[in-house]
């Protein structure tokens, strides 16, 4: 048994007073963490170079409506936190100019505050979140699947006009009882993935038709004159459309990765890099110095599917749960030749070319897929670096 942090987000409807209560906590959250923004954006090193930071009292002090907000004051401080992390982060990358902290907007698509100080009792469907904010009634089917123990924040955030109550508590995960089953996982382009017993798993067609919706409703904001009450209203519909591709993305591969988590015991991956392999081709330049084509026109289309069928999504969500129910996971390294190593005898076909999808050992003869030798070579690799570092 081992104590986990688990999230979980609970649509609910507010009345049309509590909406009100809530749009205005979201636009105190802003307010706070628009305040950290602009001290940090009057900084100079000769005539600032020390900005003060206004903290909740002081804000308070200066505006009186704040006072008086239905905000939980604990809110405020954590927006400051935000904050921080923010600034923290953008000093990490020392990519200046990039990934700079910037003004929250009322127009941004996710509204949102958090309050660490847990709901001191939840009586049925009702959870009261504040005196002031009063309580959220939760429908039955959306309650929480897991017995809530020590509940650590909660966080109220509007996302489509859809209002959320998201818990973040402590969870006792029951280890699953020992699988028989070892698998080999290679992803790719042409197939999401493929699995070393030479099964070949794909979104299902809907995903396809939801990127669809994006693209047309994408194609109508392109028409709209921005900053019309047209051009707002077709951006709620193009984000909702985001959200709801989103969504049924994240949701295949929980049900994926569970699935593979339940019947097998020994899961190996190979490592991937994503921001390596979907950078833009180099420039290439002729004799007199012109432009020359260097493939990018391919390049962005591989680029496209590599970051559409979200590898990294899916590797995240079998790490963790693997870690829960006691599963061995283990990654082979990203230079492992495991497309072009025959399963069978272990020669290497140097010649391979990503266009040959099936190819033939010139040492034993032996006719290989070329995604279902990588899966075999991958969990043969995993299985031998498992053995080593027991």
């Amino acid at each position: 048994m081992t104590m986990r942090k688990v999230a979980q987000r609970i649509p609910f409807t507010p009345s049309k007073t509590q909406a009100s209560l809530l749009e205005r906590c979201f636009g105190d959250r802003r307010f706070a963490y628009n305040q950290q923004v602009e001290a940090f954006n009057a900084y100079d090193k000769e005539t600032n170079p020390n900005p003060a930071y206004p903290n909740v009292t002081g804000m308070k002090n200066a505006n009186e409506w704040l006072r008086d907000s239905p905000i939980p004051s604990n809110a405020l401080s954590n927006a400051i936190m935000d904050f921080r992390k923010a600034q923290s982060a953008y000093f990490r990358k020392a990519q200046y100019g990039k990934h700079r902290p910037r003004f929250a907007s009322r127009n941004d698509n996710i509204q949102s505050f958090r309050n660490t100080m847990p709901i001191r009792r939840m009586d049925g469907n009702r959870y009261p979140l504040s005196r002031k904010l009063g309580s959220v009634r939760i429908r039955k089917r959306d309650r929480p699947r897991y017995p809530i123990k020590n509940l650590s924040s909660w966080t109220v955030k509007r996302e489509n006009r859809t209002y959320y109550l998201v818990l973040l508590f402590d969870v006792d995960i029951q280890p699953k009882t020992q699988a028989k089953g070892s698998i080999g996982i290679d992803l790719g382009v042409k197939d999401f993935l493929t699995l070393s017993t030479g099964e070949k798993i794909n979104y299902p067609d809907r995903l396809r038709r939801l990127e669809a919706d994006v693209k047309r409703e994408q194609r109508k904001l392109s028409h709209r004159t921005k900053g019309s009450n047209n051009y707002r209203r077709q951006k709620a519909i193009v984000t909702k459309a985001y959200a709801r591709l989103r969504h049924y993305r994240d949701n295949f591969q929980h049900q994926l990765s569970h699935r593979l988590i339940e019947e097998n015991q020994f899961i190996g991956m190979e490592t991937l890099m994503v921001r390596n392999m979907t950078r833009k081709a180099r420039k290439r330049l002729d004799a007199d110095g012109k432009p020359m084509h260097n493939g990018q026109s391919r390049k962005r289309a591989m680029n496209r599917s590599i970051l559409r069928d979200g590898w990294s999504g899916l590797v995240d969500k079998l790490s963790y749960k693997a870690e829960w129910y006691g599963r061995t996971l283990v990654q082979v390294g990203r230079f492992y030749p495991s497309s072009k190593l025959c399963h069978d005898c272990g020669r290497k076909y140097k010649e391979l070319v990503l266009s040959e999808r099936e190819w033939t050992c010139e040492n034993c003869h032996s006719r290989h897929d070329r995604d279902v030798n990588a899966a075999l070579n991958i969990r043969d690799e995993a299985l031998r670096l498992s053995r080593e570092e027991a």
